[in-house]
């Protein structure tokens, strides 16, 4: 199932996932999904499925993360743009037409939050991204979540926009980027 796994630190490991990972990919994506619900944050239940996960392991680079060879977390890596950005939100980050690798479904189980698991899986990201000679690394993110807003920023990622989801409330979602050296 999972490709080759590569040693980030800390006793994770993180290995791409292939189509007969997708009930490991969705059961952290539904955990996650569930516990953001609990804190009033239902935006995952509403655009993630079983289906779009299905659909991301087809054409993006999904990844599972591992420690002591327990499933603990999951992180989407693409060099495409998300499909709902739209070109006015585009045009808000830096340098829109420069190479980017787009960041999605960042999860880590709720029991297993606070390890540092995600801060490794953006230095993934990050190294992916250097691997690919892309300029940057860019995602969106939840405005209220603002936990998860200082997570970021405290690895080098700025806001570089915001955007309204209409479809969720009229909520506010930040557009983050980290340039890369």
């Amino acid at each position: 199932m999972t490709e080759n796994r590569v040693e980030l630190g800390g006793n994770l490991e993180v290995g791409r996932a292939s189509r007969g990972d997708l009930e490991s990919v969705w059961a952290i994506i539904k955990s996650d999904s569930d516990w953001l619900a609990e804190k009033g944050l239902d935006h995952w239940r509403k655009y993630y499925t079983r289906e779009k996960i299905a659909q991301k392991i087809g054409g993006s680079e999904v990844y599972l993360a591992y420690q002591n060879n327990d499933l603990v977390g999951t992180v989407t890596l693409d060099t495409n743009p998300v499909e709902y950005y739209r070109p006015e939100e585009m045009n808000q980050f830096t340098d829109p037409d420069a190479s980017g690798l787009y960041v999605t479904a960042l999860a880590v189980l709720p029991d297993k939050q606070g390890q540092g698991i995600a801060s490794e899986l953006m230095e993934f990201a990050d190294s992916e991204a250097k691997k690919k000679g892309v300029k940057y690394v860019r995602f969106d993110c939840r405005a209220a979540y603002t936990d998860l807003v200082n997570f970021y920023k405290k690895r080098g990622y700025k806001v570089a926009g915001e955007t309204v989801d209409e479809e969720d409330n009229n909520e506010l979602y930040l557009l983050m980027e980290k340039a890369l050296q």
